[in-house]
C-alpha cells in the first residue's frame, strides 16, 4: 500500500497543497524551518490528524473559519493486499461492478479479477478525525459509473483461506473498499516523527505488526526473534548505525517485555551490562521501529521527519543507504542536510516555502536532478557543498577556499549568509579554445539556472598571473560579468611581508638552528626580488607597489622558504599561505583591506524577494 498523490486543504499553514506525486522510491521534502515541512508530513496519518483550520491574512477576522481539514488522497493497494486484510479481520467489502452486462457471473468474475490485480488505484477523501470515505464512484476507478449502482460482496470462507464472491445486489453507492483499506492502513503506512520514542517496554503480549507511534515495539521485536535468520539481520542493521551497540535483545520482566541493548561483545555472556533501551541514547529507539517497519511489511510508505535531528550525520547516512536496499517501499524524508539528499538519490525533491501566510510547494524536475548530478561531477563539486546556499563563489585554489571566508570575518565582521566559496576544478578549461571552453561556460552557467535548490548567484574569482588586459577583457564578456580577477598576479602576492614570513617559519621546530629573524627575510628578499618579476626596473624596496604586484609570489616562497628554513621546509599553499594569512589578520589586518574589499564585491547581497525558500 504506497500513496502515489495528495492533496491537502485547509490544514495549518496549507490552504491547498495542489496535488503532490510521490515516486515508488525516495521524495526528498526541504523547506526552510517553520515553512509547513511538518504539516505536510503529518497528512499521510490521513484519519490520525486533526482539525486545524488554515488562518491567514486573506480570510476577514470576522470570517467563520471552515473547521474540517481534508486530505484528499490516491492510494495504490494490491488486491493480494486487500484479500489479506479482510481474511484477517473477517470482514466483508462491497466492490462495485459494471451494471452492463448484466450476467451476476459475469459481475463476480470482474470483481475477482479485480481483487486479484497487483495495483487498485483507490481515490479517497478523508476529513480530520473521520473515516476514509470514495471521492469518487466507484473508488477503485476500474468503470465509469453510468448506470445503477451493483455491488458484489467479498467475505471470508469459514476457514478463513480465501474469499468468497458469491452475493450481487444493488446498491445505494455503499462502496466499502475504503473501509478494507482503512483497516489495514496503519500496518503499511507509519510517519516517524523527529522526536524521541519512549518504548523500551511493553506489556506480556502477541503482535507482529508495529502500532503507529511504536508504541508496541518490544512486543513485535519480542516475535522477530524467533525467526533467528530475521533478527541476525536487524541487528546487522543496528550495529553498522550504532557502531556501539553490538546487538540488541528483548526480556520477559515480570509481566512485561523489555528491550536491552548491549554495549559489549555478546561473547563475554555479561548480560548484567545490558542496559534497558529507555536508558539509551537519542534516537536508538526510533531506528529499531524503522527498521523493524522497513525488514517485516510487504509494501508500504515509510515518512521520516528530520532523520539529523535524533542521529549523528554519519548514522543518518547509514540509515539511508540501509533503507536503499529495501526498495519494496516508498519513503518520504524531510531533512536540511544535503549530505543525506546525495545519499538518498531521490527520484523527486518538493521544496516548501512560506509567503503571503500560507505555505506552497514547488515540484522539482527529476531530469533536473540527474542533469544537476552530472553538472557537478563536471566541476568537481557534489550536491552537499551547494545546498542551502544562496550564492557561490568559484575560487582559483584551496587556499583561496580556505582563507576568503576567513578574511571577510576578520576584517568585515562576518561571511554574507548564504555564501559558499568553492574550488574550480581546472581553471585552465576556462581558456581552451572553440566549443569545448564554451560547454565549459555552459556547465558553470546551469549550475544557476532554474534549479532552485542551488545558488542564484555564481562568480569567479582568478589569479591575474600573466593574463594580458585583452585576454581578462575576453573571459569576462564570455562570462557576462562573472569572473572576476584578483588586483594581484596572485593570492600570495598579498602575503610578502619579512615578518609574517619569519613567524611562519620559525614555527616549525628546528632543533638546535636559530631562529630566522626578520631582518634576514628582508636581506633574502631585497636580494632575489628581482628574480621573480618581468619588465620591471626594481629598486629593491619590497614596499613598492609595482613590485607587490607584479611578482611571481608562488615561486618566490617556494625558493625563500626552502633557502632560510634550514630544514629543507617545501611551501605548501594549503598550510603556509593559510599560515601567513593568519597571521597577517592577527597582526597586522591592514595589509589585506584590499584583498577584503575585492572579496566583497564577489558577495553582493542579493535583493529580497518577500518569498521564503
Amino acid at each position: 500500500m504506497q500513496i502515489r498523490k495528495l492533496n491537502l486543504k485547509n490544514y495549518k499553514s496549507f490552504r491547498e497543497s495542489g496535488w503532490l506525486s510521490f515516486s515508488p522510491g525516495f521524495t526528498v521534502i526541504i523547506g526552510q524551518n517553520n515553512t509547513g515541512k511538518t504539516a505536510l508530513l503529518e497528512a499521510f496519518k490521513l484519519s490520525g490528524i486533526s482539525s486545524h483550520p488554515h488562518r491567514s491574512l486573506t480570510r476577514d477576522a470576522a470570517e467563520p473559519l471552515d473547521p474540517r481539514s481534508v486530505v484528499q488522497v490516491e492510494l495504490e493497494v494490491s488486491g493480494k493486499e486487500l484479500s489479506r486484510i479482510m481474511l484477517s479481520s473477517g470482514n466483508h467489502a462491497d466492490v462495485p461492478v459494471p451494471f452492463r452486462p448484466t450476467d451476476n457471473a459475469v459481475r463476480i468474475q470482474f470483481a475477482r479479477d479485480l481483487l486479484e490485480s497487483a495495483k487498485i488505484m483507490q481515490r479517497l477523501l478523508v476529513f480530520s478525525g473521520g473515516p476514509f470515505a470514495a471521492a469518487q464512484y466507484p473508488s477503485h476507478g476500474a468503470f465509469e459509473r453510468v448506470d445503477s449502482a451493483v455491488m458484489v460482496r467479498a467475505q471470508p470462507a469459514p476457514d478463513k483461506q480465501k474469499l468468497m464472491l458469491e452475493q450481487v445486489f444493488d446498491g445505494d453507492d455503499s462502496d466499502t473498499l475504503p473501509t478494507v483499506i482503512q483497516q489495514g492502513f496503519e500496518r503499511s503506512i507509519y510517519v516517524f516523527r523527529a522526536e524521541r520514542l519512549n518504548i523500551g517496554r511493553t506489556p506480556a503480549a502477541s503482535s507482529t505488526i508495529l502500532l503507529p507511534n511504536g508504541s508496541n515495539l518490544a512486543v513485535v521485536l519480542m516475535a522477530m526473534q524467533s525467526n533467528a535468520h530475521r533478527f541476525e539481520r536487524f541487528n546487522k542493521h543496528v550495529s553498522e548505525i550504532f557502531p556501539t551497540i553490538t546487538r540488541v535483545v528483548v526480556v520477559p520482566v515480570g509481566g512485561e517485555f523489555e528491550v536491552r541493548v548491549w554495549s559489549v561483545d555478546i561473547a563475554t555472556e555479561r548480560e548484567d551490562l545490558a542496559i534497558p533501551l529507555s536508558e539509551s541514547g537519542t534516537g536508538v529507539g526510533q531506528i529499531l521501529a524503522i527498521l523493524y517497519v522497513a525488514m517485516t511489511i510487504e509494501s508500504g510508505l515509510i515518512v521520516i521527519d528530520e532523520p539529523s535531528t535524533f542521529l549523528h550525520p554519519g548514522a543518518a547516512k547509514k540509515l539511508i543507504q540501509i533503507l536503499r536496499q529495501y526498495d519494496a517501499h516508498q519513503y518520504v524524508l524531510a531533512t536540511h542536510s544535503g549530505d543525506l539528499i546525495a545519499t538518498a538519490e531521490p527520484d523527486s525533491i518538493k521544496l516548501v516555502t512560506w509567503s503571503n501566510g500560507e505555505s506552497s510547494i514547488e515540484e522539482m524536475d527529476s531530469q533536473k536532478l540527474d542533469d544537476l548530478r552530472r553538472v557537478l561531477v563536471e566541476v568537481g563539486a557534489s550536491f552537499t557543498d551547494l545546498f542551502g546556499f544562496d550564492r557561490a563563489v568559484w575560487v582559483e585554489g584551496p587556499t583561496e577556499e580556505a582563507c576568503f571566508p576567513r578574511i571577510l570575518k576578520r576584517l568585515l565582521g562576518r561571511v554574507p549568509l548564504g555564501q559558499v566559496f568553492l574550488v574550480v576544478k581546472n581553471t585552465g578549461d576556462f581558456e581552451k579554445k572553440g566549443n569545448q571552453k564554451k560547454l565549459i561556460w555552459d556547465i558553470y552557467n546551469r549550475l544557476s539556472s532554474g534549479i532552485s535548490l542551488l545558488p542564484s548567484t555564481v562568480n569567479f574569482s582568478f589569479d591575474r598571473e600573466y593574463r594580458t588586459e585583452q585576454e581578462i577583457a575576453d573571459l569576462k564578456r564570455q562570462s557576462r560579468g562573472r569572473v572576476h580577477f584578483l588586483p594581484r598576479l596572485s593570492y600570495e602576492n598579498y602575503l610578502l611581508h619579512a615578518d609574517a614570513i619569519a613567524a611562519v617559519l620559525n614555527a616549525v621546530p628546528r632543533d638546535s638552528q636559530p631562529n630566522v629573524d626578520v631582518e634576514s627575510v628582508q636581506a633574502w628578499l631585497k636580494s632575489n626580488g628581482s628574480k621573480y618579476i618581468k619588465n620591471f626596473d626594481w629598486s629593491g624596496d619590497v614596499s613598492d607597489t609595482e613590485w607587490l604586484k607584479k611578482a611571481h609570489a608562488p615561486k618566490l616562497l617556494e625558493d625563500l622558504f626552502d633557502e632560510l628554513s634550514g630544514v629543507n621546509m617545501v611551501y605548501q599553499k594549503t598550510v603556509h599561505s593559510i599560515a601567513l594569512t593568519d597571521w597577517l589578520l592577527d597582526n597586522r589586518p591592514s595589509s589585506l583591506t584590499e584583498l577584503a574589499n575585492y572579496i566583497q564585491e564577489l558577495t553582493p547581497q542579493p535583493q529580497s524577494s518577500g518569498v521564503s525558500a
